[in-house]
């Protein structure tokens, strides 16, 4: 993806902080260790990531290291939306076939 994209997703994910009441000074400020994110927040941000991104997290996504800050979230959103585009393309491609 172009870093277009990822630019767009980091304001956007920024903005959505702003939205659940969460300051982050940085996109790159540590989520847990600076006590922005807790277990409970995380849950809502999931909720709220797949809501406004239109994007499922799979369970296997769900490690710390993907959430730790907005840059790596914005990552992780991008690569939802690739694979599932890549889903729509195979799927598409294999009914025509």
């Amino acid at each position: 993806m172009p870093n277009a994209d990822h630019e767009t997703v980091r304001i956007r994910l920024s903005a959505l902080f702003s939205e659940m009441h969460l300051e982050v000074p940085s996109s790159e400020t540590d989520l847990f260790d600076s006590g922005i994110l807790d277990s409970q927040r995380l849950v809502e941000l999931l909720f709220q990531i797949e809501q406004n991104f239109n994007t499922q997290v799979n369970v296997e996504d769900l490690e710390i290291e993907k959430f730790r800050c907005i840059e790596t979230i914005a990552a992780l959103i991008i690569d939802r939306q690739t694979a599932g585009k890549l889903d729509q393309f195979s799927r598409v491609g294999g009914s025509s076939a």
